[in-house]
């Protein structure tokens, strides 16, 4: 099954049995895999003399329900801005977030289920399908081990999913200590990554540490 760069890294970040979440700013990974899927497919280009910022191709679908979702989003906040600005707008709707996993719900890879405690409710997405996440563990596993070619989606899975520790959770430890060198690599741009790829990572890196000093800053203030 063909999945995008942000349906991965949101397989990667549930719990096959409960579909909980799982790993560190799951959310600014997918809206920085959204960035990058994007921009794989034209419908968002680097600005030539602002390389930080990115502009939107009008006239130019993603065409995937969730990715067209985040395209109207950065219209609404306006083309031009830095790619960071979007990680962290994409990254803080909920809504966008839910969309992303009922496209898998949709697929058949995940089912939706209810939960509550007290006077709250919400949803999680256990697995309905484990084919799919483990073809992607095991390609995934290859790209690191070097044993096929790096593809540009592969690398900003591989880079995302180590910053948000989605990595870990999934692929083997033992695999992931023997390749550290060469997942560091990927994910400075060393190995493979398209300037696509590259801008992404980057944004969701900045998007992550200007969310970390808020909270610190937040917390600073409380105490």
């Amino acid at each position: 099954m063909s999945l995008t760069i942000p349906e991965s890294l949101l397989l990667l970040s549930r719990k096959d049995d409960t579909g909980q979440k799982q790993g560190s700013f799951v959310e600014f990974a997918i809206a920085g895999g959204a960035l990058a899927e994007m921009m794989l497919r034209g419908c968002v280009v680097q600005d030539e003399d602002r390389p930080k910022h990115l502009n939107i191709v009008e006239g130019k679908p993603a065409g995937d329900a969730f990715l067209d979702a985040c395209l109207e989003a950065m219209r609404a906040k306006g083309s031009g801005k830095p790619a960071s600005r979007y990680v962290t707008s994409l990254a803080n709707k909920s809504k966008l977030m839910r969309e992303q996993a009922r496209s898998l719900v949709r697929k058949g890879v995940l089912y939706e289920k209810d939960r509550s405690f007290l006077v709250f409710s919400w949803k999680n997405y256990p697995e309905a399908n484990g084919a799919p996440e483990a073809e992607l563990i095991a390609h995934l596993s290859k790209a690191i081990a070097g044993e096929v070619d790096l593809e540009p989606q592969d690398c900003v899975v591989i880079a995302l999913g180590d910053k948000t520790g989605l990595l870990s959770k999934n692929v083997d430890k033992s695999l992931l200590k023997m390749h550290k060198k060469r997942i560091k690599e990927i994910a400075k741009g060393a190995i493979g990554p398209t300037k696509a790829a590259m801008q992404a990572i980057d944004a969701v890196i900045v998007s992550i540490a200007a969310s970390t000093a808020v909270v610190a800053a937040a917390g600073s203030t409380n105490g």
